[in-house]
């Protein structure tokens, strides 16, 4: 869990010092006054360099800075203490150090700190587009199936190398189907990966759903986009001519989709954006106890809680999120825009902090 962040230059922060509670964080403001820039800065370090806003990454520096700093303190459930260090320029990361060293890999990084995001741009996990619940999807099987990682980059290196044959315009069909098949064979790994955690997280999203708004019917299941009793070689296949016309590969792993339906009919044409809120923030927090069987902390951010709403449905996910053992950070306006009784019977163990023009203030103690 993160025990210690330092911004300089990153959005409106020239320089802060950030330290949370392990357990929950309570963070109050006005519009503008920094509150979602602080959550984007722990997702920008906990997730390798990607932002929950979306839109221009150069926008991070500050507005007459060279390069935005962030330096972070993690403690694992091991007892270790890893310390891990950032540096982003308008034109891209130019450093990052854990421990003092330069990580092999992006992936080194994005272990360290398991971290997920409530925000409003959450319900693009029922309106937004298949490539965002299958990031969802995999970002959940890379903290908690070992195996996962190694396939799945596997995985995209074979399709790497097929869309640079199709991309030539001159692969023969004996090329080509060498790539099939072991692309075939690459893409059913992952699937076989994904069904089950699937199955596992969809257990836990309807537990979830069942508190925050049991009316709420809907399914969930993997949509592969094959055609009923085709492998992926078949599908490889039956796509070829298409695949030579495009350029690109349009059968595999990488077409999947995690597919939630209402009443037999894809969700985002049955729910309002309200039901759609609550819907996305079942599926964010369903990762969290399966996180937490992998012998990891999560790190939730919550921004914007009280955006769209009803106090009885805010009351019941602020109850939600003041249980288990992931560490919490939610922003608000004020402490009526979470329900007072809520910030009132928080716990001792709960910090509140106040920022204002990119400066972070204490405002409690724990014991």
């Amino acid at each position: 869990m993160l025990t210690e962040l330092r911004l300089s230059d990153f959005r409106n922060y020239h320089q802060a010092d950030f330290l949370p509670s392990p357990g929950l964080n309570l963070i109050f403001g006005a519009n503008g006054s920094g509150k979602t820039s602080l959550l984007e800065a722990i997702y920008f370090i906990g997730s390798g360099g990607r932002s929950f806003r979306g839109g221009r990454l150069s926008r991070l520096v500050r507005d007459g800075a060279p390069a935005a700093t962030l330096f972070a303190v993690i403690d694992q459930p091991s007892g270790k203490q890893d310390r891990l260090g950032v540096r982003r320029a308008l034109s891209g990361i130019e450093s990052l150090k854990l421990n003092g060293q330069t990580p092999s890999a992006l992936s080194d990084v994005a272990t360290l700190l398991p971290v997920l995001a409530l925000h409003p741009q959450s319900v693009d996990l029922i309106f937004g587009a298949s490539s965002v619940r299958r990031r969802f999807l995999d970002w959940g099987m890379f903290h908690v199936e070992h195996s996962f990682l190694a396939a799945w980059k596997e995985a995209n290196a074979l399709l790497r190398q097929r869309n640079a044959l199709l991309r030539t315009g001159q692969a023969s069909q004996r090329e080509l189907r060498y790539w099939d098949q072991k692309l075939a064979a690459s893409s059913a790994t992952i699937e076989g990966l994904r069904r089950p955690y699937l199955a596992r997280l969809k257990a836990e999203w309807r537990k979830i759903l069942e508190k925050l708004s049991p009316d709420l019917k809907v399914n969930l299941e993997l949509h592969t986009g094959l055609r009923p009793g085709e492998d992926y070689l078949q599908a490889l296949i039956r796509t070829e001519e298409e695949d030579r016309r495009r350029g690109f590969t349009h059968a595999g792993f990488h077409r999947a989709d995690v597919r939630i339906t209402k009443d037999g009919v894809v969700a985002r044409d049955r729910v309002s954006r309200g039901q759609a809120k609550i819907l996305s923030y079942a599926l964010v927090l369903s990762q969290l106890p399966m996180i937490s069987e992998a012998n990891k902390v999560c790190t939730l951010l919550v921004d914007d809680l009280g955006s769209e709403l009803d106090q009885t449905h805010r009351d019941t996910l602020l109850r939600f999120l003041t249980m288990g053992n992931h560490q919490t950070l939610i922003t608000a306006v004020d402490a009526d825009h979470l329900g007072r009784a809520t910030v009132e019977n928080s716990g001792a163990a709960a910090r509140m902090f106040h920022v204002e023009h990119g400066r972070i203030q204490r405002i409690s103690n724990d014991s």
